[in-house]
């Protein structure tokens, strides 16, 4: 019996045909009607298995519209999750749709994706961890940053190729000078680090015809202040286009209320990420061709970031003073 055959025993599912695989891990079963998801994990990755179908299963029973997630199918024992022998599967009905880049979205899908984030945030309020193994934390990922190490990488790595590596090398030791300081001595002691998302971006929104989107993909989920991923999510489009981004956070603020005085802290604390990136300067000294297209994106990005702090500042604290639907300029 292959791992689909028991997979879908175990859920009842009486597929039509092959399973069809949509992305590395994803596949789509026919069950005569929209379709069942099945995600695949690897034994290595049960905890985030185990997390991923928690926070559905919250969010679905918490039952909020102004969200929306894929929808957790249970086992016929009841089960979120399919165990076997080298695999987990978790299943969610089939919702078609389509990804898009950001550049396409209109203000209006800012908005609704803003508010969701919003009522997401809102909903994980009372998202119970105490059953999971323990969840990871921004503070202690910031804590365990060796910001001496990454500096030590990044040089390295300049001197084996300083033609192609320059720009972005010196730009990610420009970033981890100017945020690193500040993310960790300025970070909120007093938040609960609830749950966020942690990859709320457009590879994780699926568009349907309905707003708001499907949000995709929670596995990276991590307690983390949610004035850090207010601003991570955004990355740097308040720079490239403001009205947009202007859209999402008052659309957010109005369905919740960031604390603006953690404002400065979230900037660092998201602009840092960038810097951190060894894995592009590694890919590209490994595999040139493979990683060419990561390193031209990656120095686009640490180059708009580089020395933007204070723009970045007054834009998030002006769109969260201001209730006039102006846009910040």
């Amino acid at each position: 019996m292959t791992n689909f055959d028991a997979i879908c025993a175990a859920y009842g599912i009486a597929h039509d045909g092959a399973p069809r695989q949509v992305s590395e891990r994803v596949w789509h079963l026919n069950d005569g009607l929209v379709g069942v998801a099945v995600k695949l994990y690897a034994d290595e990755h049960a905890a985030r298995a185990q997390k991923e179908a928690a926070v559905l299963a919250h969010l679905q029973a918490h039952g909020d519209a102004r969200f929306r997630v894929q929808s957790l199918q249970r086992t016929l024992a009841g089960d979120t999750l399919f165990v076997g022998p080298g695999v987990r599967a978790m299943a969610t009905r089939w919702v078609p749709g389509q990804t898009r880049t950001y550049d396409t979205f209109t203000s209006g899908e800012w908005e609704a994706l803003g508010a969701s984030l919003g009522a997401l945030h809102l909903g994980l309020d009372t998202f119970d961890t105490l059953s999971l193994p323990a969840l990871d934390t921004l503070h202690a990922r910031l804590a365990a940053i060796d910001a001496d190490g990454v500096r030590r990488g990044l040089t390295e790595a300049l001197g084996r190729d300083r033609a192609n590596l320059h720009d972005y090398v010196e730009t990610s030791l420009r970033l981890l000078d100017a945020h690193y300081p500040g993310s960790l001595a300025a970070f909120p002691a007093d938040d609960p680090q609830h749950a966020i998302h942690n990859d709320y971006n457009q590879f994780n929104y699926l568009f349907d015809g309905t707003l708001p989107p499907l949000i995709l993909d929670w596995e990276a989920a991590i307690g983390a202040p949610r004035e850090y991923e207010l601003v991570r999510c955004l990355n740097h489009l308040p720079l490239e286009a403001p009205h947009h981004a202007a859209a999402f956070v008052r659309a957010y603020a109005r369905v919740r209320a960031p604390r603006p005085q953690n404002i400065a802290w979230a900037v660092d604390a998201a602009c840092l990420q960038h810097a951190l990136k060894l894995w592009i300067v590694q890919g590209w000294l490994n595999d040139p061709a493979r990683f060419a297209a990561h390193l031209r994106g990656a120095t686009t990005m640490v180059a708009a970031f580089d020395g933007a702090r204070e723009r970045l500042i007054d834009f998030y604290s002006r769109c969260l003073e201001t209730s006039d639907g102006r846009t910040p300029t």
